[in-house]
């Protein structure tokens, strides 16, 4: 059996969310230890025991230690998951998007299925709806994977009450697509969203804020909307489209009390300057988010042995994906060139 240490690199839920993922993909039980161990509330919390619960119910597993507050469980993965409709209530604001992370690959590797999720949709620590709807899964879809997702409810901190729904194809066909060397924008699309609670100006300050940073932006389409939520929120989203319609790009920034809107604004606009800056392929967040998807893809076109991109900044969530991902995957080899913090390249190959 598979031992994973928990606090290793990240060391949150990411190396507890990809193990339960890859588990069932590869049939391979596992024992996780020091789950969030360094954490200020350590071991399992409710958004984290429900991944372990939805995973579990898919794959029939055996698990042992399936509880608040636990530091270790062991995951026994029975059979793929069948093709039906699945429902999960975090019954939280944990993250509705990093629960679909962690079962659209079990679910599409096998027969696909009709999946929702209520809790969180746009919260921290986690990529928000629009992030996975209109950046990860265009470019998961690249190499094959394919997945209608919804947003019927928003959910904001801390009292939650969103809810995706994901139509997840069975995914049949692999691709390795050829990149281009690097991010030359095409279009932009704003969001600039707010809570209808909360003053009708913010949305329009939000959107100052970004505009005030990208002053002679060509080709630029504007959303603005408030919504109804249980829980006030507002956020700006930014995604950029490449000039050959293949990269994608995305940058997030949430609102709180004391965040003046104008800052939430300039905050996206800044970190794709940023981004585009470096040259680069993918950014900081994509570059972890996808490496799952490159690396299913990469070990089913038996024609192909490496698959090589560049990133904005190498990150702890990428250097922890790329040494876990060989754990279940050990006819795959990941290396990383430079330095945490700075713009690097990742290696996949196939022995």
């Amino acid at each position: 059996m598979l031992v994973i240490d928990g606090a290793y690199g990240e060391g949150g839920g990411q190396v507890l969310r990809t193990s339960l993922s890859l588990s069932v993909v590869t049939g391979k039980p596992f024992r996780i230890v020091n789950i969030r161990a360094n954490r200020p509330k350590p071991g399992l919390q409710p958004q984290h025991l429900a991944c372990v619960k939805a995973v579990a119910y898919l794959s029939e597993a055996e698990v042992k230690g399936d509880e608040l507050g636990s530091q270790e469980i062991v995951f026994i993965p029975k059979k793929l998951p069948e093709r039906c409709n699945y429902s999960f209530d975090i019954g939280t604001a944990g993250s509705t998007l990093l629960l679909f992370q962690t079962v659209v690959y079990p679910l599409s590797l096998n027969k696909g299925g009709e999946v929702v999720i209520k809790g969180g949709t746009h919260v921290p620590f986690s990529p928000c709806y629009h992030y996975v709807k209109e950046v990860f899964l265009p470019m998961a879809k690249l190499f094959g994977l394919e997945v209608d997702l919804y947003l019927e409810a928003y959910g904001f901190y801390p009292a939650g009450g969103g809810k995706i729904r994901a139509f997840i194809k069975p995914w049949e066909e692999f691709f390795l697509p050829a990149l281009p060397e690097y991010f030359i924008p095409e279009n932009i699309i704003i969001y600039s969203v707010s809570s209808e609670r909360l003053p009708v100006h913010i949305v329009e300050r939000q959107l100052k804020g970004v505009l005030s940073e990208l002053p002679n932006c060509e080709n630029l389409t504007v959303y603005k909307e408030r919504v109804k939520s249980r829980s006030d929120g507002t956020f700006v989203f930014l995604k950029a489209l490449n000039k050959e319609k293949v990269l994608y790009a995305g940058f997030t920034e949430l609102g709180k009390r004391g965040y003046p809107a104008e800052e939430v604004g300039k905050k996206v606009a800044r970190e794709w300057k940023n981004f585009l800056s470096t040259k680069t392929q993918f950014e900081e967040h994509l570059a972890d988010q996808i490496l799952i998807p490159i690396s299913l893809a990469l070990l089913k076109l038996r024609s192909a042995k490496i698959f090589r991109f560049s990133v904005a900044k190498v990150t702890k969530h990428l250097l922890t994906q790329a040494w876990l991902i060989p754990k279940f995957l050990p006819e795959l080899k990941i290396t990383i060139e430079g330095k945490e913090g700075e713009k690097g390249y990742v290696n996949l190959y196939r022995e």
